[in-house]
């Protein structure tokens, strides 16, 4: 057996061809190779010759190595052949193009649709190597490879047993030797790291580490050595996901510390319960149910043509400074100074605060809080209180706070909201502008349910300190990145009215949320922002096409469309070519929005995809640009297989015979109506 297995570039062992080092570990050297026969590249990992000194150690690990050479499975880098050559031992493996996850995590968290993505492929090539008995003992995002087009690809199935046969008396023995020979310290379980037997477990844990890496960019082990991080593993518990990473869903979070569990019996007792808890977080969040067989929408490198960004800073150059001008003039009013203890005397409207809960039996929260405060800013001279309650029914009603103050002849309107959670209560409260709708000054209290006279006292004395600068106010823009859905949800509502500028860019963040209701609120409110909104968005939807977040993509797609400026049509017409079949369609019923004429060759080709979501988008754009030269092709959509087809096109044809300039947004056949439930 030869000695080493460094700086072998160019020669030949067996009929392959080693061409270029790509690594080189405790197992060996990692060659990408030709194979002269086959005339394709491979890979050819050359084991150390310390790993293969031993008989029995060496013939067990051909068994296993064999076993696992037999998985089939699109996610595990496939083995095609153990085999010995002038002296050395080899193993020749699939070549993949792509990243290591451990390069894409890059030290920050992935988005949420890539995440899932990734470790649904993970978990489900997992499952299929443990149903044959196969444990890979080192799962890490290094050993993980993902493709140009997002398919995972796991690596070294079965390779560990070989360091842990051939070395492990010398390493139970030593541990910082059983560091450098069983496996990565920072992704060992408990048990692989006290140098115990292991089963499939200790992959589940491993594989906890690997989605805690992913939804927080960091491992949740470690230390300044081998030692000292194992101790860690041992020893320490992980700090949890969502304190890191707020947009974490809590089903996920869950899941991943349950993964963590130090002993063994208390994880999940297979991957197939892990790949099915999976599946369930992913159908919660929307993204499951609209791909077939469960497969996930790939993450997808960023790529993206910087002609199509190019040609984004053209148009925002012809656009922008009409809008830059616009706001200006908009936004000239001084901001409010607001004090109940000095200055001028202000006129203060109290609205009702607002039910989060769901839960009618709640209500009485919302009135008692509003009237308590009422009762208690009422004693400062310099305030002149206006309840909501002269508006009659009509102040229960959530509204812009401007025209709120405009009725009640108010300079600043208190508005809140409270989320019950079992004995739980969160309240927020913010004063805002009545001229702008800036948010002047904002709180966030939490509390138990007890007493309701003494909760009132409580949550009014902290607005009270707060508007007096006794305490100092929670920054209004933290509560879009509050860990309940609800009190984000409504925080995004309420920016929906302000003209802090720094307003935006938080909406269009809001856009990425997990929550789809946050989404959805998020897309209401930049559509009302108008074109001052469409920069940010744009670059939301290049970013999350760039980053396979197809979900945001969508959102920002349809902004886009409903804020209808035709500024942006040469790029959305750009990204037609998108591969995410939702966004396509959100993209080709902008551009009907738009009545974009310029896309109508490239809709017309679109016809003949095979999706019907898409043709549908399609026919009803076409309907609303109402141009002459998609008459034959909208005949032609009269056949369409899709009943929803046919009749889209039955409208789109009516609309061009008449020559419509405008769409009629309240006719029967709305695109946007019809396509809420197609797409």
């Amino acid at each position: 057996m030869r000695s080493t297995v460094r700086g072998m570039v160019g020669k030949t062992l067996g009929h392959y061809k080693l061409l270029e080092e790509l690594g080189h570990g405790g197992m060996g050297t990692v060659y990408k190779a030709r194979d002269l026969a086959l005339d394709r590249i491979v890979v050819v990992k050359v084991l150390s010759p310390d790993l293969m000194a031993d008989a029995e150690a060496r013939r067990r690990f051909w068994r296993e190595a064999r076993l696992a050479s037999a998985l089939d499975h699109p996610n595990i880098c496939t083995i095609y052949g153990i085999e010995e050559a002038e002296g050395y031992s080899f193993i020749v493996m699939q070549y993949v193009e792509g990243k290591t996850l451990k390069r894409l995590i890059g030290g920050r968290p992935l988005r949420l649709e890539s995440l899932l993505s990734i470790a649904l492929q993970v978990a489900d090539a997992l499952t299929i190597a443990h149903a044959r008995g196969i444990i890979h003992r080192d799962i890490k995002s290094a050993n993980i490879m993902v493709t140009e087009r997002g398919q995972v690809k796991v690596l070294d199935f079965g390779l560990a047993k070989l360091m842990e046969q051939a070395r492990g008396a010398e390493a139970t023995a030593d541990l910082t030797q059983m560091g450098a020979t069983l496996g990565t310290p920072s992704y060992m379980s408990p048990e692989q790291a006290r140098g115990e037997r292991v089963d499939h477990r200790s992959d589940i844990f491993s594989f906890g580490i690997v989605l805690y890496e992913m939804a927080t960019g960091r491992v949740p082990f470690k230390g300044e050595s081998r030692v000292e991080t194992m101790h860690a593993v041992i020893h320490e518990r992980a700090r949890p996901v969502r304190e890191l990473n707020p947009r974490i869903p809590p089903r996920l979070a869950t899941l991943i510390e349950r993964a963590l569990e130090k002993d063994p019996d208390a994880r999940y007792p297979t991957m197939a319960e892990v790949l099915a808890e999976l599946k369930r977080v992913a159908v919660e969040l929307g993204l499951l149910a609209r791909v077939p067989d469960g497969v996930m929408a790939p993450y997808i490198p960023a790529n993206r043509p910087s002609r199509l960004r190019m040609l984004w800073q053209k148009v925002r150059g012809l656009a922008g400074r009409g809008r830059r001008e616009r706001t200006v003039s908009e936004d000239a009013h001084a901001p409010l100074e607001f004090s109940l203890t000095e200055g001028p005397r202000r006129a203060l409207a109290i609205l009702p605060f607002r039910n989060l809960s769901g839960h009618p039996e709640d209500d009485v929260y919302g009135r008692s809080l509003a009237e308590s405060l009422t009762t208690e800013l009422a004693k400062f001279k310099t305030v002149t209180v206006r309840p909501a309650s002269l508006l009659g029914k009509e102040g229960d009603r959530w509204d812009d706070p401007r025209r709120t103050g405009r009725q009640l002849q108010a300079d600043a309107v208190l508005t809140g909201a409270f989320l019950r959670s079992g004995e739980r209560l969160r309240v927020t409260a913010q004063l805002l502008d009545a001229r702008t709708g800036d948010i002047l000054w904002s709180e966030k209290i939490d509390s138990r349910v007890e007493d309701i006279l003494a909760l009132q006292d409580r949550i009014s004395q902290r607005v009270i300190e707060g508007l007096t600068a006794g305490v100092r106010p929670v920054n209004p823009l933290e509560l879009v990145r509050d860990e309940d859905e609800a009190v984000r949800t409504d925080a995004v509502r309420m920016l929906t009215f302000s003209r802090d500028p720094r307003a935006i860019p938080v909406l269009v963040d809001a856009l990425a949320d997990p929550s789809l209701r946050v989404k959805e609120a998020a897309l209401e409110a930049l559509v009302r922002k108008g074109s001052v909104a469409v920069g940010p968005a744009i670059k939301r939807l290049m970013d999350a096409l760039d980053a396979g977040d197809v979900v945001t993509a969508r959102f920002a797609a349809k902004a886009l469309g409903l804020i209808g400026d035709g500024t942006i049509a040469p790029v959305l017409r750009e990204l037609l070519a998108s591969e995410d079949r939702f966004v396509v369609s959100e993209i080709a019923l902008a551009l009907g929005r738009l009545r974009d004429s310029a896309a109508v060759p490239r809709l017309l080709e679109m016809l003949a995809i095979e999706d019907r979501n898409v043709r549908f988008a399609v026919v009803s754009a076409l309907g609303q640009i109402a141009d002459a030269r998609a008459q034959a092709a909208l005949e032609e959509c009269l056949r369409d297989e899709d009943e929803g087809v046919r009749a889209q096109a039955r409208w789109a044809l009516a609309r061009l015979r008449q020559g419509a300039p405008h769409a009629i947004r309240e006719s029967r056949g709305d695109p946007d109506r019809m396509s809420g439930s197609r797409t």
